[in-house]
């Protein structure tokens, strides 16, 4: 299979929550409807990583600054407490090994959908976010890598907002993991 499937850029490598619901494509209203939840879902997530002090509260006193970040921590904390009791109401997917890009993804192992079908992909990105980023794809192709089997979803519909909110996060994960790296390899 080759490697230009899930294009040039970073790739979100990484064991995800993950369920496939075999159907037809969505389109129309329910399309519209699956990329404004996925814009919220995405916006949500990236807004758990944004904890620094905005351009607009620069000049303000530094006594207001500390407490919005106190609050907005104390917020953080109830996102993850109330993420966890829905997680314990509801069952989540398996985790499953898969390689995500904004054009598709590679889903690894024996519980990845055949190649033909296309669906509805659930891939819950975020542990504290408990709702599932969904995009309607088609297993365009499989094979074997690592010594397993390997899946290909194409997705299809993504907004070119949901493209670029999805690009970002694959981009701050990609972060993490460079600034984990770097800071692993500084310490004795």
């Amino acid at each position: 299979m080759p490697e230009s499937f899930l294009g040039d850029g970073l790739i979100f490598e990484e064991l995800l929550p993950l369920a496939f619901s075999p159907g037809p494509l969505i389109e129309g209203l329910a399309l519209a409807r699956m990329n404004a939840d996925n814009h919220q879902l995405l916006g949500a997530e990236a807004s758990l990583d944004d904890v620094r002090v905005h351009e607009a509260l620069k000049d303000e006193s530094p006594a207001l600054v500390h407490e919005l970040q106190r609050l907005e921590f104390k917020l953080n904390i109830l996102l993850r407490l109330t993420a966890e009791m829905a997680v314990r109401n509801n069952s989540l997917p398996p985790p499953q090994r898969c390689r995500l890009s904004s054009r598709g993804l590679e889903w690894f192992g024996e519980t990845a959908p055949a190649v033909g079908i296309t669906g509805v992909l659930s891939a819950y990105i975020n542990p504290a976010l408990p709702q599932p980023f969904w995009v309607s794809c088609t297993v365009i192709a499989d094979g074997t890598a690592d010594g397993g089997r390997v899946a290909r979803l194409k997705f299809e519909g993504l907004s070119d907002t949901a493209v670029d909110l999805l690009e970002k996060l694959i981009f701050r994960h990609h972060r993490r993991l460079v600034a984990g790296a770097r800071l692993a390899s500084h310490q004795p």
